[in-house]
């Protein structure tokens, strides 16, 4: 089992792509932050013990750091270089053999008694200049032998990787924050603002080989001191480290001691001794301290652990004696997990095993697999519930009074074997007595059995728990049946989306038997749930704009800088980010989504000290170091988040699938027929559920007959609609919602609505998706639009009957849940065009509901990607922090509250999309002068009070509004409403607006879904249709 280590922030960085990612961590969500840690040379028993301890709150230090490197096993792994190797043979590994021939080749020396020179001197070498009996001169030219014969035919072929990082055959797995691909390395050490050295006991030619290898040679590097540097010093030629004030006198004299630290990253730790003593600081890298870990701390991201000083770790509340464990992890991120599950995927999940697994169970026995098992979370809260969730066992035998379900069985996949005796804790204290245990080829103990006893009268229920100390995708299926579900917390987004689907099918055996979608023993299909799947956004709160560190460079935003960490988490680490895809990829293998619901992390440093000293670890060794390639001073930037202790808002989401279509056809014959029908003419239909305003804070679906111009029969250019699916205004909506509005037209420039009034009882709406049915006698291309998808402006409901020049094509490849947000995004590039930013103006976006957002996303789109956060920032305000996490995903510079706009203004450009006349003012307030407010706004009947001061009057500042109804008659000669609709759809098709849809609601459920939409608990609603 391979564990390598990446580090990543989601907090953090994880595993690449499937192939690698199968056996990594099940049960920690790197995604959101939540990542396991291993280290790089692939063996699973050397994960990551203690990790780095996040730097305390002192000052940065005033004087400058001179970075010293050693090479062999310290910029590369050898073990990792051995298993490369086509002929398992390390760098290290050949320099020992070749060490050996070259002592009993002149000095008939034993293997033994070159390896007694080795621990006795610190090296071979330097054993035998020490143990000689010759002139200097002669021993000289045996120094100039060894250096020669044993490095001369050193094969580098094995520091090229074959597959990735990783060795062929083998999967990058689990704990996986801090690997890093070389390239990374190399950017790393490009933009490191010191020198750097390295330093070497082998000669510079083969140091220059190794570098070449890695890819490291155009780093800039200011030296390379190795004992061939020495080779004429009479007192001690082929200085090595063994004499440090010779062997470092190069860098020693160069820089002042007075004004610059000299730090030495060596994986000896008696070179690092000797050099300590000399006044060089010494950082070990080995096993539990990774280059990259190593690096952190130089560069003042993170600390030393106690345990790399001598120390031991005890006191949790003490930030300096923070020490990473993999336990400890999982433990402190079980407790936000277990509060952040969202609670109606839970209900829905419980409520799918009742209706549709209990009552086809053909043997008694619910099968569940747990292919992210960690501690075993998961399985606590089915027998036992907990964070407001009830116990899905208690569920169960609640909900079937026949005493269908007499068995569970819970089979429980983690390759790290550090969990196992915490795991069995956790079973002991559940009540569970271990039945039985197996071993694999090479004698471990890879599967254990425990068992528990549930009830004792007729609904007595016998559990049995699996714990199988592998990854669920090297299931042998030896007596193994497909499970009823499969649960992953905090680990889908690891993968490929479509890789994990062709793992999930393959470990369910969807494909292995049988002719339809997967079923299991049980009959029905399987149902896939993954809570706790990040979002791609984290943020800290209160969040803090572009500063200044005092003439060391500029501290990006905490948006910019976790843009940054997400990014890396993309491009170099493979993670998913948008969990969208998981769905699309679902669907593309016969999967569909039953619920999904928000889970977002909150952590903070006084109730979750633990995990907020590791997600703070986490961006020091992965994020700061994104950041320092990206010309940011990465080092106060962490620096300042110690300081203010913000905490730490994680988005999440939960996803609820049943693998296999709900809804299949019987035959070849039936699908055929289905298909066939969507492009032909459909008989009417008579009743149509719709949605009614009916009162200030009421609304509810209401049934009634379709009726076009001509009743049920189209009117000759009519045509009807059957609705896939419509969005919420949350603007003009949720205005009607609450009775805010003047008795007018619903809409003078929109067909059909300009002749109807505002007055309850009211049916509204104007984005919905849908696909054509029926076509009036005149439509003349109804062949053409029949089963096509199309847009139109029409209130919420399952079928329309509008005008035929009233629909919109939707263009090939904009799939229906993005189309419904046509108008919203036409609104918001209308904004943008009365805006007229220019290239390098600084822009506020005050109020990040819908409009605002894609506000947001529109003006990023010019980002000049300065590093200074002088010029071409989109700065975004709002005070729910849900709407800044999706700001930042949408582009924005800095997402903010309101509170800190003086601080972070003034602006070129202000735009007001927040109905909030507190905002307005705000604007009005911290736009330079001359400079220009857009008020995209509408206030409804509210009276609006602004202070318009002296100041005002003569700051020749502009307010404008900004209505999409009409191109504005500075822009007529230009543009037109076809060539904005044009636009408009390229821009949808660009950004992809569905990413903002927060919850999916039927007509049923719409009173909910104003309720939650006016609270500014969701961001977009979607209403869907089902047929």
């Amino acid at each position: 089992m391979a564990y390598s280590a990446i580090l990543a922030l989601q907090a953090v960085l994880a595993i690449s792509c499937l192939s690698r990612a199968h056996s990594r961590n099940n049960g920690v969500n790197w995604a959101a932050g939540t990542l396991p840690f291993s280290r790089t040379d692939g063996v699973f028993d050397s994960l990551v013990a203690p990790a780095l301890a996040v730097r305390g709150g002192s000052e940065p230090e005033s004087r400058s750091t001179v970075l010293i490197i050693d090479v062999d096993n310290c910029l590369y792994s050898e073990k990792e270089a051995r298993s490369s190797s086509p002929k398992y043979c390390g760098v290290e590994e050949q320099i020992v053999m070749n060490t050996h021939d070259f002592g009993l080749r002149h000095f008939g020396m034993t293997k033994k008694e070159c390896d007694d020179l080795y621990h006795e001197h610190g090296s071979t070498v330097e054993g035998l200049r020490h143990t000689l009996d010759t002139s200097e001169d002669e021993k000289k030219e045996i120094l100039r032998k060894f250096y020669h014969e044993v490095y001369e035919d050193i094969d580098m072929t094995c520091l090229l990787p074959t597959r990735g990082d990783t060795p062929s055959g083998q999967d990058d797995t689990g704990y996986s924050h801090t690997k890093t691909k070389r390239r990374h390395l190399a950017d790393l050490l490009k933009a490191v603002p010191f020198p750097i050295y390295f330093a070497s006991n082998s000669p510079r030619a083969h140091v220059h080989k190794v570098l070449t290898a890695l890819g490291l040679c155009d780093i800039g590097q200011h030296g390379i001191i190795t004992p061939d540097c020495h080779v004429d010093d009479i007192d001690e030629p082929f200085t090595s480290k063994a004499s440090p004030i010779r062997f470092f006198r190069r860098i020693l004299d160069k820089y002042s001691a007075a004004k610059n630290r000299f730090i030495l990253l060596d994986d000896s730790k008696l070179n690092l001794k000797r050099a300590t003593k000399i006044g060089i600081e010494g950082i070990h890298v080995s096993n539990s301290l990774t280059l990259e870990e190593a690096l952190a701390v130089g560069l003042n991201h993170i600390k030393k652990p106690p345990s790399d000083k001598g120390e031991t770790s005890s006191d949790e509340s003490d930030d300096s004696q923070y020490e990473f464990s993999d336990v400890r992890y999982l433990r402190s991120k079980n407790e936000v997990d277990i509060v952040s599950i969202n609670e109606s995927v839970w209900k829905r999940l419980n409520e799918a095993l009742s209706s549709e697994v209990l009552p086809s169970m053909r043997d008694g026995i619910l099968r569940i697999a747990d292919i992210g098992a960690g501690l075993l979370s998961m399985l606590e809260i089915i027998l036992e519930g907990g964070g407001g969730k009830s116990s899905m066992l208690s569920t169960l035998r609640k909900s079937e009074d026949g005493g269908v379900l007499k068995e569970l069985h819970y089979y429980a996949y983690e390759p790290n074997r550090n969990l196992l005796d915490e795991c069995r804790k956790k079973l002991d204290r559940l009540g569970f007595s271990e039945t039985e245990r197996m071993k694999n080829a090479s004698g471990d103990a890879i599967d254990f059995l425990f068992h528990r006893q549930i009830g004792g009268d007729s609904k007595e229920i016998h559990v049995t728990v699996h714990l199988r100390m592998r990854d669920f995708s090297h299931e042998t299926f030896n007596d193994f049946l497909p499970p009823d579900l499969i649960i992953g917390c905090c680990f889908a987004d690891l993968f490929d989306p479509y890789e994990l689907m062709q793992s999930l099918l393959r470990f369910t055996r969807s494909c292995s038997f049988g002719g339809g979608a997967s079923e299991n023993e049980n009959g029905c299909g399987t149902l896939v749930y993954f809570p706790i799947v990040f979002a791609g956004t984290t943020q800290f709160h209160p969040p803090r704009p572009f500063g200044n560190a005092e003439g060391k460079g500029s501290i990006p935003s905490d948006t910019m800088a976790f843009r940054l960490y997400a990014r890396s988490l993309e491009e170099k680490h493979g993670h998913n980010l948008e969990p969208r895809m998981i769905v699309d990829a679902m669907k593309a293998y016969g999967g569909n989504l039953i619920a999904s619901g928000r889970s977002d992390w909150l952590i903070d440093n006084s109730r979750h000290r633990y995990l907020w000293n590791t997600m703070l670890y986490f961006f020091g060794t992965s994020g700061a170091p994104e950041l320092l390639v990206n010309d940011w001073n990465s080092a106060a930037w962490i620096e300042r988040a110690i300081r203010n202790l913000p905490q730490i808002l994680v988005s999440n989401v939960d996803l609820l699938f049943r693998l296999g279509p709900a809804d299949k056809p019987s035959t070849r014959a039936d699908a055929l027929d289905h298909l066939g029908k969507q492009h032909e003419e459909q008989k009417p239909v008579l009743m149509v559920d719709e949605i009614q305003f009916q009162a200030p804070h009421q609304v509810g679906k209401v049934t009634k007959k379709l009726n076009g111009k001509q009743g049920k029969d189209l009117a000759p250019t009519e045509v009807e609609v059957h609705s896939v699916c419509s969005l919420i205004s949350s603007g003009t909506e949720l205005k009607i919602f609450k009775g805010l509005f003047d008795d007018a037209a619903l809409d003078v420039n929109i067909k059909g609505m300009d002749e109807e009034r505002m007055a309850y009882p009211l049916a509204y709406g104007y984005s919905l998706v849908g696909r054509v049915t029926r076509c009036g006698s005149k439509v003349k291309d109804a062949a053409q639009i029949l089963g096509k998808l199309v847009f139109t402006f029409s209130p919420h409901a399952s079928v329309v009957i509008t005008e035929r020049d009233a629909i919109h094509l939707v263009p090939d490849g904009v799939a229906a849940e993005d189309a419904i947000f046509m108008p919203s995004v036409e609104t918001a590039l209308s904004i943008v065009h009365d805006a007229h930013v220019r290239i390098g103006e600084r822009v506020a976006v005050y109020g990040q509901g819908l409009i605002g957002l894609l506000v947001t996303s529109l003006l990023s789109i010019q980002d000049i990607g300065s590093n200074t956060g002088l010029f071409g920032t989109v700065t975004a305000f709002d005070t729910f922090s849900g709407r800044l996490a999706a700001s930042s995903v949408m582009g924005a510079s800095q997402a903010l509250l309101p509170t800190q706009a003086s601080e972070a203004g003034p602006f070129d450009v202000s735009i007001e999309v927040s109905g909030n006349t507190r905002a307005l003012q705000s604007a009005i307030d911290n736009t330079l002068s001359g400079g220009r407010i857009i008020v995209g706004s509408w206030y409804g009947n509210a009276d609006v009070s602004l202070k318009l001061g002296i100041d005002f009057h003569r700051s020749h500042k502009t307010i404008k509004t900004s209505q999409v109804s009409k191109i504005p008659a500075e822009l007529t000669a230009l543009w037109n409403k076809d060539r904005r609709f044009a636009l408009t759809w390229e821009l949808v098709r660009k950004i992809r607006p569905s990413r903002l849809i927060t919850r999916t609601s039927t007509l049923d459920e719409a009173q909910n879904a104003y309720e939650l939409l006016d609270a500014g608990k969701e961001i977009a609603v979607a209403f869907t249709y089902n047929h």
